[in-house]
């Protein structure tokens, strides 16, 4: 019985307040219920227009700033690499795009593209480390200077990559050595490294383009073991990649002290900005100064100086030792004096 009339003062209770609000909505509250929508769709129609005019202006400026940009890349690229010879390598993941706008600011630079190779999945893989042990055993026989003691797998394949690429013979300074040609055929028939283009001659600098996405932690050891071995080799050497998670090979190297002193990095591969940024930083590295460039929080520069390059000069040849002619050694019996020689046959 008590629930029965629960129900019934319950369902008298919401027919009233249904009656209480129509009256009200319907009489003195109309109107202001009316203008308080009514305002409300104003203010937000007002607000809509206010995004769309910021949105249309952002655009705009940022139109007017690519199109300054694209102006100006041209008179800041020029001839910042003199007739440089440039390899350009990639990590697994890089982004394509990236790596052809690369090559590209880098021959408006006045730099000739004279190899583009990839590292591969097998040289990062945790599950292919000891594989590139056994490779590296095989490989320090034709290095110089062969790599420390106590060098990791990684860092002596990443130093083999580098002199492969700039190792040259010292008797003909414009070609190859032929340790370095052994360890370029050695990386490629293991498929450490991936050829898109062969390299025709010893190159001056290397550029090596980042994943666009952090990697797991074994694969940016063994990617840091990479970059600081290429960073050490003689000639210019950049790496471009994000710098924007803490996975990020870019960030990585440069929260690294000693890579951080040996490593010249640009960041924000995606902007037309590195584009101008690249060949420069790599113009600044060849002159002996590593820096780092980009938006990311403390680089040392947005944009690097002009160092003023000229253009490289080929070491100067070394005399190649004349060969031995065995031929020309005579037995002693056979130059001996004949009348000396019957001699002493009569004497005996």
């Amino acid at each position: 019985m008590i629930d029965f009339r629960y129900h019934i003062v319950s369902l008298i209770s919401v027919f009233l307040a249904l009656a209480v609000g129509i009256v009200l909505g319907a009489g003195p509250l109309r109107d202001y219920i009316a203008d308080s929508l009514t305002g409300q769709v104003d203010q937000l129609r007002q607000e809509k227009d206010d995004l769309r005019a910021s949105l249309d202006d952002a655009q705009a400026r940022n139109e007017d700033s690519q199109a300054f940009i694209a102006a100006a890349t041209e008179p800041l690229l020029a001839g910042i690499l003199p007739e440089y010879s440039v390899a350009l390598l990639t990590l697994p993941g890089a982004n394509e795009d990236t790596v052809e706008a690369v090559s590209e600011a880098l021959s408006q630079a006045g730099a000739t593209i004279d190899g583009r190779l990839g590292v591969t999945g097998t040289f990062t893989s945790p599950g292919e480390r000891s594989f590139r042990s056994g490779i590296a055993g095989n490989i320090t026989a034709y290095m110089s200077p062969e790599p420390a003691a106590d060098a990791s797998v990684e860092s002596v394949l990443g130093s083999a990559i580098g002199q492969a690429l700039t190792g040259y013979d010292p008797y003909d300074p414009a070609e190859f050595s032929p340790e370095a040609t052994s360890m370029y055929e050695l990386l490629l028939s293991s498929e450490l490294v991936a050829e898109e283009t062969a390299p025709s001659a010893p190159v001056d600098a290397i550029v090596l383009v980042a994943p666009a996405e952090p990697g797991g932690e074994e694969v940016l050891t063994a990617s840091l073991a990479l970059t600081r071995s290429l960073a050490q080799v003689p000639g210019g050497f950049t790496l471009l990649g994000p710098d924007t998670a803490d996975g990020d090979l870019v960030r990585v190297v440069r929260g690294d002290n000693e890579a951080a002193d040996s490593v010249t990095t640009v960041d924000s591969p995606g902007q037309q900005t590195a584009l101008i940024i690249t060949p420069r930083a790599l113009a600044v590295d060849l002159s002996g100064t590593v820096a780092s460039y980009g938006f990311a929080d403390g680089v040392d520069a947005v944009l690097p100086a002009d160092p003023g390059l000229e253009p490289p000069v080929l070491p100067e040849a070394e005399e190649r030792p004349e060969a031995t002619d065995t031929s020309d050694t005579a037995d002693p019996a056979d130059t001996a004096d004949p009348a000396t020689a019957d001699a002493d046959a009569d004497a005996a």
